[in-house]
């Protein structure tokens, strides 16, 4: 009997030490688990000491000026204070609108730019550009060719570097072209050229019943007043050439085969439907090849009372890279041409240079 009871025994014996093995299995888990969580909960409650690049506080946080890249270079975060009523209104008035018809009674004795908005502020000066961010027109990726042209060119003041390089003029003719558009105004010459297959959106006849000779609506009322008005005076203004094709204006350069005298194609301001080339009592503007005629002079006296300016001058022949054109007149609005008389600004270049949110894109 003795015998046949010790099998049961040892069964016994074998499940108990299954059951603490199992015990000591479970509480070994279960600190692993409590270990892990504390571990995880310390990493959370102490995160912005052990990684301070990657808190949210500081990367948004609104008193901390943040440099950031701009397409002008880098800026600093504008302040964001709100802009008063009065300075808002004030921004709105100054929007050019060349599109409406020159009216000869108008006195335009705003002096103030004609621009939105200015280019500088205190945050984009660069340290060593001091002396030309003072200027508004000055833009903060052009900051080494101003250092570079006023170097080469000593005897400019720094304003002069500042809307010279705006305008490219540091740069041979041609060499770099850029593509423009913008119709406020449209500067147009050896390094803005239109866009290939430009054509204006709507063309009109200068003279009623004459298809040959087209312009802009602006354009051809602008010439109805100023012959009107040179007709009051004794003198008779006539349009011999305004509008081209790109494929009229490729002949025209072939012919003469070089620059400076017809410019190539999609650098023409005739492409644009806003010049004229006049012609009066004695021919061209210049009197036959020489200096403007009585009637060319009355022309650059009181174009720019009509919306035009006389886009080639002898004293801006090195900013246009054209000979002199008494004839040739440029449609820009009545508020461009009264304000570069009324600031002796001689060329469109400059006007534009000094105005970078206009005419440029």
């Amino acid at each position: 009997m003795d015998n046949s009871r010790r099998p049961p025994r040892r069964r016994v014996h074998k499940k108990r030490r299954k059951s603490a093995g199992l015990a000591v299995l479970t509480a070994m888990l279960c600190l692993l688990l409590v270990v892990s969580v504390s571990a995880i909960a310390l990493v959370i409650v102490n995160w912005n000491t052990l990684f301070p690049t990657l808190t949210i506080a500081q990367a948004s946080a609104p008193d901390e000026d943040i440099p950031v890249w701009a397409p002008n270079g880098p800026e600093s975060i504008p302040d964001q204070t709100e802009q008063s009523p009065e300075d808002t209104s004030e921004n709105q008035e100054s929007l050019v609108n060349t599109e409406t018809p020159a009216n000869p009674e108008t006195n335009n004795t705003n002096n103030n730019v004609p621009t939105a908005n200015t280019v500088n502020t205190v945050n984009t000066i660069i340290p060593g550009q001091e002396v030309y961010a003072v200027f508004p027109f000055y833009i903060a990726e052009n900051a080494q060719d101003y250092v570079e042209f006023h170097q080469q060119n000593p005897h400019f003041d720094a304003e002069t570097v500042v809307w010279k390089v705006n305008a490219f003029l540091h740069i041979p003719f041609y060499e770099y072209i850029q593509i423009n558009n913008d119709p406020r105004p449209l500067l147009v010459n050896p390094s803005h050229r239109l866009p290939y297959g430009f054509v204006p959106a709507v063309l009109v006849p200068v003279y009623d019943g004459n298809p040959d000779l087209l312009a802009t609506p602006e354009t051809a009322a602008a010439f109805r007043l100023i012959r009107a008005s040179a007709q009051q005076d004794g003198l008779d203004l006539a349009v011999v050439s305004a509008y081209r094709t790109a494929e009229r204006q490729r002949v025209l350069f072939d012919r003469q085969g070089r620059d400076g005298v017809v410019a190539r194609p999609y650098h023409s301001e005739h492409q644009t439907g806003r010049a004229l080339d006049l012609w009066g009592p004695g021919g061209l503007l210049d009197g036959g090849g020489g200096p403007p005629s009585l009637t060319g002079i009355w022309v650059a006296e009181n174009a720019h009372n009509y919306g035009f300016i006389v886009r080639y001058t002898v004293e801006n022949t090195h900013i246009t890279g054209f000979i002199p054109e008494p004839w040739h007149i440029t449609y820009v609005g009545l508020e461009i041409s009264q304000y570069m008389h009324r600031n002796n600004i001689l060329s469109l270049e400059e006007f534009v240079a000094r105005n970078p949110g206009i005419g440029l894109r």
